[in-house]
């Protein structure tokens, strides 16, 4: 084979080459448009996505806000002559300012002798609040079977009292009666034990105003036990309580 011919061939590869690299820059270039096409079709959603935050975030700021001003609706029981919202009812309230709301509820102790709850409140992906409660099984008659139940809905209480649904008060009327009982659970057995055994008016009506004014609970108690007394002729006999 001549030199001429292994020339020309080799030309002709040359040009093929440059063809081909020409077909290869053009869809180079036309990918890289592409690519800054899409680039800014992303920041286009991107800032959308922003804008729709921050109205969402505004939104439920004013939400928020309407919500903690609503709270006087929210029923309340009375105790000690104060006025207290159960957590099931401020749980509600919230949902229904906030559907989307989300608990999530973490056991951090639990053993023979106490129970710790936390529990943290979500709207969408952010937290709102936290709250945290401790019960221990021995405080209480109903501790020692539902400790876990009262801490739950202790923290529950909390979180929702962090975010706002408390009033001033941040304890619940859930956890004011468990901390009255657990202050009380002596004195209360043992007013029972003194009632019970009391067999004439006089002693009974001492103890009825030397107690009243710490428990009006109690007075229905002193009643039961005025009604046996008097039926008995103003003396009655030890019964089991």
């Amino acid at each position: 084979m001549s030199i001429e011919i292994i020339a020309a061939k080799m030309q002709r590869q040359i040009k093929d080459l440059e063809h081909d690299q020409k077909i290869k820059r053009n869809m180079l270039l036309e990918r890289d448009e592409e690519i800054t096409n899409l680039k800014k079709e992303l920041d286009k959603k991107q800032q959308l996505i922003d804008f729709l935050n921050k109205q969402l975030k505004e939104e439920r700021k004013d939400k928020r806000i309407k919500c903690l001003e609503d709270t006087k609706n929210i029923p309340t029981v009375e105790i000690k002559k104060k006025q207290y919202a159960i957590v099931v009812e401020r749980h509600k309230h919230l949902l229904q300012s906030f559907p989307e709301a989300r608990f999530n509820e973490e056991v951090l102790h639990h053993d023979n002798e106490r129970v710790i709850v936390k529990v943290e409140l979500y709207i969408g992906d952010t937290i709102y609040s936290v709250g945290h409660a401790e019960e221990f099984r021995n405080s209480s008659f109903i501790n020692k079977t539902s400790a876990l139940e009262n801490a739950s809905t202790s923290a529950l209480g909390r979180c929702l009292a962090a975010f706002g649904l408390s009033g001033s008060e941040f304890a619940s009327a859930e956890e004011l009666v468990n901390a009255l009982n657990n202050q009380g659970a002596t004195k209360q057995y043992s007013i029972k034990e003194k009632i019970n055994n009391t067999t004439n008016m006089t002693k009974l009506t001492e103890i009825f105003s030397n107690w009243t004014k710490e428990n009006d609970s109690i007075s229905e108690l002193f009643k039961k036990r005025e009604n046996d007394i008097t039926k008995n002729g103003g003396t009655n006999v030890k019964q089991q309580w």
